[in-house]
């Protein structure tokens, strides 16, 4: 049984632990705003003639980028290059300036034998606003053989609606070019009903602490 100080920390320490997890699972329930990788692949275009390449995605709430990634094959092992991936801004339905670097990639470490899909994050958190358009673009930093998957399915999670681009052909709307296939994951911001909830709940264990401090 518990003594009258063990009860209010362990109340406080119950409290404070169902906020944290509630507040984890909030931040952690990351969502596809953009995903494509499955559908059928209609073609592809090379990224270093044809480059940079880019598509667009559009936010829902706001939220946090959890990552992304990009469906790509090579068509030769023997010229290796680098290829940079990035998060751009809306420019009137085109790619404006980087907002963020999402990492870079050797195309020794592509597949020769067919396209996979390859995956991108950020160091660092990168809050994304709501009901936003953003780019991810790829740029090729040196030669290579490397080339992005389209496909013609507008039924994909948000793919109608948006655009893609290449510095050869401009932009063209997914209704007219069959856009560059890619998975976009978003993390949604905590409500602040949780944050406040697992503040309470820490504020009540200290508390507790301190009492049973100086109840010794």
């Amino acid at each position: 049984m518990l003594s009258h100080l063990q009860r209010p920390l362990h109340a406080a320490a119950a409290l404070a632990a169902a906020a944290i997890l509630l507040t984890t699972a909030t931040a952690s329930n990351a969502g596809a705003v953009y995903d494509n990788l499955g559908s059928s692949q209609d073609g592809s275009d090379p990224l270093f003639s044809f480059g940079p390449l880019a598509d667009s995605f559009t936010t829902g709430a706001a939220g946090s980028l959890g990552g992304v990634a990009v469906l790509l094959g090579s068509d030769s092992s023997s010229i290796v290059g680098d290829i940079q991936v990035g998060l751009y801004a809306d420019d009137g339905d085109a790619p404006g300036a980087e907002l963020l670097s999402l990492g870079s990639l050797s195309s020794a470490a592509v597949s020769t034998a067919g396209f996979n899909a390859y995956g991108f994050t950020s160091a660092s958190p990168f809050q994304l606003a709501a009901d936003t358009t953003y780019w991810v673009e790829i740029v090729s930093a040196s030669p290579n053989a490397l080339e992005w998957s389209w496909s013609n399915d507008l039924s994909a999670l948000g793919v109608a609606g948006q655009s893609s681009y290449s510095a050869a052909l401009g932009t063209s709307a997914n209704s007219d070019f069959g856009p560059y296939q890619m998975a976009v994951q978003v993390s949604p911001v905590p409500e602040s009903s949780s944050i406040s909830l697992a503040l309470l709940g820490l504020a009540a264990t200290a508390a507790a602490v301190r009492r049973r401090a100086r109840a010794r």
